[in-house]
């Protein structure tokens, strides 16, 4: 698994609130998996509304799938033709830190 793995040199993107990086030559970002189903009942009882979809549930937790929740759940990416993201430097994640995940999105 992937608990007590430390992420170094993390790069933090204020508007969105989402880590990333690059770790062993993958890269990786914060993601929204467990604590978003926290967040998500939250907005649905403060403000109402319902979940129709998969779909409904993300745009509400990460407002259109821009942010991430503060929380230390991380995964690595998607390069954008179904293979991971490979790195060796963080700054060479900063295109892909918008994809989806390759692995499963998991609490360190």
């Amino acid at each position: 698994g992937v608990r007590g793995i430390r992420l170094e040199a993390v790069v933090s993107t204020q508007s969105t609130g989402c880590n990333w990086g690059c770790h062993k030559n993958v890269c990786w970002s914060q993601c929204n998996g467990v604590c978003a189903i926290k967040t998500v009942t939250q907005k649905l009882i403060e403000q109402g509304g319902s979940i129709e979809d998969f779909s409904d549930f993300w745009n509400i937790v990460t407002n259109n799938g821009k942010n991430c929740e503060k929380c230390p759940e991380w995964c690595y990416l998607d390069n954008g033709s179904k293979g991971y993201a490979t790195c060796k430097t963080n700054d060479q994640c900063e295109v892909y830190r918008g994809n989806k995940c390759m692995s499963h999105c998991a609490m360190i």
